[in-house]
């Protein structure tokens, strides 16, 4: 079979009308509409009313609530935190993509996460919590010194302004595909 096959080599000889094609569910999946646009706006909204209530109506009182919750949140809550502060587009774009590769060996990857979990919530967290820490940088002065501080925050700011743009490219890029509103702006700024 050659890639140029007819209909009836592909299988789709005896395919319903009714029933849409591959290619007419991929154009529509392609396209924004008022539900989405709706549907957007509206959690769009919701981020933006939680962070002025937060930010302005219910302050927080010190920099310890601000970073740890004032040291009196259940498991719950901080874990969630935690999780969403590491899933980022890349994560939520690239998974299905890899263990749609991949296969079953991704579990191994999520065991290990579970793993790791466990020896974290057993080794460090203790300490972190018995030395009333906030950031891994202030345990580093205190064990070592503040050049060792530094030096992590360094490493850290150097990973993260490389990390961060591939971060903020990836969902423009499904955005993009899926709104057209760079095509739609370049129409504008045309006019």
């Amino acid at each position: 079979m050659t890639s140029e096959g007819t209909s009836d080599d592909l299988g789709l000889a005896n395919w319903a009308p009714e029933r849409p094609t591959v290619q007419e569910i991929s154009e529509s999946m392609q396209n924004f509409g008022t539900l989405d646009y709706t549907m957007f706006a509206a959690m769009l909204t919701a981020c933006g009313m939680v962070g002025i209530y937060f930010g302005f109506v219910n302050k927080s009182s010190g920099e310890d609530e601000y970073l740890v919750g004032g040291r009196n949140m259940k498991m719950f809550p901080v874990s969630l935190s935690l999780i969403a502060s590491f899933i980022s587009g890349i994560s939520l774009l690239g998974t299905p993509t890899e263990i749609y590769v991949h296969g079953t060996s991704y579990l191994f990857i999520g065991c290990a996460v579970v793993v790791v979990g466990f020896v974290i919530s057993i080794v460090f967290l203790p300490v972190f919590h018995d030395l009333k820490l906030t950031s891994t940088y202030e345990y580093l002065e205190k064990r070592f010194d503040k050049r060792i501080r530094l030096l992590g925050s360094i490493l850290f700011a150097i990973g993260i302004m490389t990390w961060l743009p591939i971060v903020i490219y990836v969902p423009a890029l499904a955005f993009n595909q899926g709104t057209f509103l760079n095509e739609s702006l370049m129409r504008n700024r045309e006019n």
